[in-house]
């Protein structure tokens, strides 16, 4: 079963601080097999606009595949997938 990690930062453009200064989550999922990684990060996004709803702008979802045991970045490598929402 494939691992993905995410990140999740609000994305709105007057918030002037540095971007990994803007995330509101960070994480890691293993998918069942066969789930579309898009999929789950749509859901995670949405999950994650009703767990931070004090926050009501824009925000930015980036996921990619991720090797069990390496340490999750500060910000998203560039190979990373993202969703908007």
């Amino acid at each position: 079963m494939p691992q993905y990690a995410y990140l999740i930062a609000g994305t709105d453009p007057a918030d002037d601080r540095d971007e990994d200064r803007r995330v509101m989550s960070r994480g890691t999922q293993t998918l069942p097999d066969g789930q579309d990684p898009a999929t789950f990060a749509a859901d995670r996004l949405a999950q994650n606009r009703v767990e931070h709803s004090y926050y009501t702008g824009p925000r930015r979802i980036a996921y990619w595949p991720h090797e069990p045991g390496t340490p999750l970045p500060r910000t998203a490598p560039a190979n990373a997938q993202h969703i908007d929402g």
